[in-house]
């Protein structure tokens, strides 16, 4: 017999749900999650101060809706998570807070210069804010793996190049984000970052066991996504 959670699918089965009506109920039971863990997400931040509860509140958010309906205590594991490996934690992310206050700056200097050193500095700062997101969609990831700070990021740093294909696809999901939380911000505030950690969380996590299963050698034509 085992002991692996039960998912929220065969639950339905076992309580002899039929047709559609189990559709609904597994549906709903998402919308319930996707909620439950931006619930998560803001108390796990504000436990930490903000700066230091975010990053662990991210990566156990990652763990929970890399799981979704098969997590049988979703709240249990967030918290344990959390608190597991919480200065190692802050220690990887600590660079986004450094990277964030840098862009902040620059955002200042760039409406305090003029032709042409504004439009060529907005430039830079869009390309490291855009290459900087697609770094913040692989951190949870490699977060949960646990992989020491100058492994986690030098993937970081180089993960645009390593997976191109894969920056495209997590960068559209977070303008995707932006736009809900802009025209449709109830839904932004209660669904939003969940689905983008679990939709990038699933992209970036294929990606790394690409990066994995890759034999070591020169690489072949047509290997990079």
């Amino acid at each position: 017999m085992t002991n692996a959670p039960t998912s929220a699918r065969q639950r339905i089965a076992d309580a002899e749900v039929p047709g559609w009506t189990g559709g609904v109920m597994l549906g709903l039971r998402w919308v319930t999650l996707l909620v439950e863990v931006s619930a998560m997400l803001l108390l796990g931040t504000l436990a930490g101060g903000v700066l230091l509860g975010l990053g662990p509140a991210l990566r156990a958010g990652s763990v929970i809706t890399a799981r979704m309906t098969q997590e049988a205590h979703p709240w249990r594991t967030f918290w344990h998570t959390w608190r597991t490996d919480f200065w190692a934690t802050n220690a990887t992310f600590a660079p986004f807070w450094v990277l964030a206050v840098l862009l902040w700056f620059d955002g200042i200097a760039v409406t305090m210069l003029g032709y042409p050193a504004a439009p060529i500095l907005l430039g830079a700062l869009i390309a490291v804010l855009l290459w900087s997101a697609v770094m913040l969609t692989y951190w949870p990831r490699l977060a949960v793996h646990r992989q020491p700070f100058t492994d986690t990021w030098r993937l970081l740093l180089f993960a645009p190049l390593l997976g191109p294909g894969t920056a495209l696809a997590t960068g559209s999901v977070l303008a995707a984000a932006v736009l809900v939380g802009l025209y449709l911000p109830v839904v932004g505030v209660l669904a939003a970052v969940p689905l983008v950690l679990w939709s990038t969380g699933r992209l970036v996590q294929d990606r790394l066991d690409r990066l994995t299963a890759r034999p070591a050698g020169p690489a072949q034509p047509g290997s990079g996504i």
